[in-house]
């Protein structure tokens, strides 16, 4: 009678953790993304509304809301939307057309606050990922493209290479 190899058994239940611990954290992942409603975009609406109400061009904003009352409920990327700009411009006027339009202060952005309750000027969690995930992205590609500028030069440093029309320049000189 053999006695089991305890050892395996551990690394056996250890890789078997670790596999479960992964699929917890791709779920949680998943879940946090899925909650995010996909209307949410930067659009050119957005950025207009933006401007129009941090500048306090409320006059043009009533024009904006008479000629369609829904764009007071559109909302950037990270969740956020004309009554956050409005509080964070403290811009009472916009914040009374667009409560009027059916905008309200209790809808959350990506990190489930409202236009009331986080800090003016911060980025939502959700953008910070955003931007850090884009910028190593961003990062990678820009490694990747010097490797090949690298590896470029340094075939053409070569003058031994079949490929270069001037080595034979070089001798009849």
């Amino acid at each position: 009678v053999s006695c089991p190899d305890w050892s395996k058994m551990r690394s056996a239940r250890s890789l078997a953790s670790l596999a479960l611990v992964a699929v917890c954290l791709f779920a949680l992942a998943c879940s946090a993304s899925a909650q995010l409603d996909p209307s949410w975009q930067d659009t050119e609406t957005t950025t207009k509304m933006y401007n129009v109400i941090t500048n306090h061009e409320n006059e043009q904003l009533k024009k904006m809301l008479d000629e369609d009352e829904d764009i007071a409920a559109v909302r950037a990327a990270d969740g956020r939307g004309p009554m956050w700009w409005a509080h964070e411009a403290k811009n009472e006027e916009a914040m009374e057309l667009l409560k009027k339009a059916g905008a309200d202060e209790n809808w959350q952005d990506a990190d489930g606050k409202t236009c009331k309750d986080f800090s003016h000027g911060q980025m939502t969690e959700y953008m910070k990922k955003l931007f850090a995930d884009q910028e190593a992205a961003a990062e990678e590609q820009r490694r990747r493209l010097q490797e090949q500028v690298d590896a470029d030069d340094d075939d053409d440093d070569d003058d031994d290479d079949d490929d270069d029309d001037d080595d034979d320049d070089e001798k009849e000189e």
